[in-house]
């Protein structure tokens, strides 16, 4: 049986949290951006005109998002698709062979996210929340395919003059609903909140995420996200590691930006703790895991036991540099098409373990 819209709503999620982790070309914007400066949301007099309609694009997009969300990610594939970095990520795709389910779906939709997916944000909640993930695209859509395909395993609801498209997923109690606002705009949602963008009077994002989207929207890549319990979310288990939970318990908000710097990712994330304190023990501890990892890497015994992914690793943490400032603690790390693709084959070998 046939997903229908719940492949397009997994890579149009895949497409932006992906593009969440690159980073901001100029030194200066590095600067600004973990300080945490506002000016990246509002171009001053110098900026030109492109990048501040890029900025408003951004802005205007992510706040037809719903209010309560506890992460938002925003990503404007143009601006992957037209860099260097483009050849890269299309190098990682599967084959027809690898996902003839996916290379189906483009033929029946006449949809290629690579080709025809423009700009997309996100609204995440927890998993036990009635909708998990809200998204809004910009692109083009074939809707009288994609109508067909969704109305093959799916049923269309009125609400209003607008069609909610609804399709069970298989083996799941969620359903995955997604409306056209416009022929170049959809909207999808794996639970009710769908019925929420299309209330034009209906609340909108709240103050405190806008004011933390503000400080990074002039970015064409990036998220925020508020965290109530890290320690919680990571699985760091508090009775064996009580003060890195507690460290972690101490973050309040995360915050990446970024932007494709020739064939490499520049990535860069700002934690906000409670106090320059927390900011300074969680800055130290993690930099004293840095250091140890950086040695285990060093004994072959631990390079054999990873395998084939130790060279990437290995450049991958003597890249990365962690700091602090007053209660913000920021990383930042390039990553070469060499790490991306060794995380992307552990991934799919993790993935093939855990089906057999």
């Amino acid at each position: 049986m046939k997903r229908a819209l719940t492949i397009l709503f997994v890579l149009l999620a895949a497409a932006a949290a992906g593009a969440a982790y690159l980073y901001l070309r100029s030194e200066k914007r590095e600067r600004a951006l973990a300080l945490g400066d506002a000016s990246l949301a509002a171009p001053g007099p110098s900026a030109t005109g492109k990048a501040a309609e890029a900025v408003r694009v951004s802005v205007d997009l992510v706040h037809q998002l719903p209010p309560g969300a506890t992460a938002i990610v925003f990503a404007n594939v143009i601006a992957l698709r037209n860099s260097p970095l483009a050849d890269e990520i299309a190098s990682l795709a599967p084959s027809q062979a690898q996902d003839p389910e996916y290379t189906k779906f483009v033929r029946d939709t006449g949809f290629d996210y690579s080709r025809d997916l423009d700009r997309v944000a996100l609204a995440l909640w927890p998993g036990s929340s009635p909708t998990s993930v809200v998204a809004v695209a910009e692109g083009r859509f074939d809707t009288r395919k994609i109508e067909h395909y969704a109305l093959a395993n799916g049923r269309v609801l009125s609400q209003g003059n607008s069609k909610i498209y609804e399709v069970r997923e298989q083996g799941s109690s969620r359903v995955v609903r997604f409306v056209f606002l416009a022929p170049d705009e959809i909207a999808l949602a794996d639970g009710p909140e769908i019925s929420h963008m299309l209330d034009a009077n209906a609340n909108r994002l709240d103050s405190a995420m806008s004011q933390r989207i503000a400080k990074t929207a002039g970015a064409p890549i990036f998220a925020v996200a508020r965290t109530q319990d890290l320690a919680e979310d990571l699985g760091i288990d508090a009775a064996h590691d009580a003060q890195l939970a507690e460290m972690l318990r101490s973050i309040q908000n995360i915050s990446i930006a970024g932007l494709p710097a020739g064939p490499d990712l520049k990535v860069a994330a700002a934690a906000e703790c409670d106090s320059t304190v927390d900011a300074l023990k969680l800055s130290t501890t993690l930099n004293g895991l840095l250091l140890m990892g950086r040695m285990a890497l060093a004994d072959s015994r631990t390079q054999q036991a990873i395998g084939p992914q130790w060279p990437a690793l290995d450049k991958l943490l003597k890249a990365a540099d962690i700091s602090h400032d007053s209660h913000l603690v920021h990383l930042h790390v390039q990553i070469t098409p060499e790490m991306l693709r060794a995380a992307v084959d552990s991934a799919s070998k993790e993935a093939t373990s855990r089906l057999k």
